[in-house]
């Protein structure tokens, strides 16, 4: 009886004492109880695929995979003065300059060699910094020497006289007879892109 409780008493001491005993090696060894090798039976590929999801990893699934979609286009820059176009006519004879730019498909009507090199994106962009340049004060005889390529005023700087009477091309004289004094605006006819300012 008394060897046997002996044997209990030294059970029951010792093994609380070695289990205290590895916790602490653990500890100073740098890693945490909870790191420790672990004896776990081995898992099936369907076990650890649902394990490696449980714990927050992205689970890959098979099939096909959606095409990413383009990144959005930027709108179409509106070149021709609208605004302008949608109004009444505000006079029946008006004294309008006028700088004419052409591009590549209009060069079979616009002779004038730039616009046969020229591409519409940048027709486009020349057009709008012109009438930026014109409504800005430039002087627009000046612009018409360097940049028209119309031959009837380039180099003449002359004004047109325009009346509702069919002379021009319908989006030439609306516009002209749309404008205010000294109000500049673009239209499109098939010869490219006539900024036009009324002058009287």
């Amino acid at each position: 009886m008394s060897v046997r409780f002996a044997v209990l008493v030294a059970v029951c001491v010792l093994l609380p004492a070695m289990s205290c005993k590895k916790k602490a090696e653990a500890t100073s060894s740098g890693s945490s109880p909870s790191s420790a090798p672990v004896d776990t039976p081995a898992k099936s590929g369907d076990e650890l695929a649902a394990t490696t999801a449980n714990n927050g990893a992205t689970a890959t699934t098979a099939g096909p995979t959606q095409p990413a979609e383009p990144p959005p286009s930027a709108p179409p820059v509106e070149v021709i003065s609208r605004d302008i176009m949608s109004r009444e006519p505000v006079t029946d004879a008006a004294q309008v300059r006028h700088i004419l730019i052409g591009w590549m498909e209009t060069s079979g009507q616009n002779t004038d060699p730039r616009a046969a090199k020229r591409t519409k994106e940048e027709a486009d962009k020349l057009a709008l910094d012109l009438l930026r340049k014109v409504r800005d004060g430039q002087n627009v005889q000046a612009l018409m020497f360097d940049y028209s390529e119309d031959p009837g005023t380039a180099q003449s700087g002359d004004p047109y006289p325009v009346r509702p009477d069919g002379q021009f091309v319908p989006a030439f004289e609306a516009l002209s007879l749309r404008l205010n004094v000294n109000e500049a605006g673009i239209c499109e006819t098939q010869f490219g892109y006539h900024i036009i300012k009324r002058v009287q």
